[in-house]
């Protein structure tokens, strides 16, 4: 960075950074990538570190995973985070990562956004009772109602070895 005054960083602040990564024959290389950080204002003020989700345009599979958050780059929340590409923010991949490593800052996500990543990264780390997505709430409906559909044919089995238990009771009955 070259500014001589060090940047204050905050909750939801879209940045460039420089992640580092190890190359196949064991040499650490960097790629610029755009993230979102998620630690909270105290810490980014006092702590060289900061904790961050990294964003992909990898859109594929945001629509089925309650831990990603989709975001459209013409969307408003996509303009004010800066966003070049349609983009998605996966709540599983956290980084801790040094301020030094941070190239700039390129947007900031609205509270709204960061609501849902909040929401997202307390699923993935099933930390809370976090809200559920529809996504969630019909598959946790579905497995209801397939464990209903279980307890009722348990049910009807039940019912009918009782009944037959007492045609058998009767017959013998008659026999006597």
């Amino acid at each position: 960075m070259s500014s001589s005054r060090p940047i204050n960083y905050r909750k939801g602040d879209v940045v460039l950074v420089s992640f580092p990564y190890t190359t196949d024959d064991g040499q650490t290389q960097t790629k610029r990538r755009p993230a979102v950080i998620i630690s909270n204002d105290i810490n980014n003020a006092r702590l060289d570190d900061v904790l961050l989700v990294p964003l992909t345009s990898n859109t594929t599979r945001a629509h089925k995973e309650p831990t990603q958050v989709e975001i459209n780059m013409n969307s408003e929340e996509g303009k004010s985070g800066g966003l070049r590409l349609d983009s998605v923010i996966d709540c599983t991949v956290i980084a801790t990562i040094p301020k030094t490593l941070l190239v700039s800052k390129i947007g900031q996500f609205p509270q709204e956004t960061m609501e849902r990543i909040d929401q997202c990264l307390m699923i993935a780390m099933a930390i809370g009772r976090p809200v559920r997505t529809t996504k969630e709430e019909e598959l946790h409906q579905a497995a209801e109602e397939m464990q209903q559909r279980k307890d009722e044919e348990r049910e009807v089995r039940r019912e009918e070895r009782e009944s037959k238990k007492e045609e058998r009771k009767n017959q013998e009955a008659k026999k006597d």
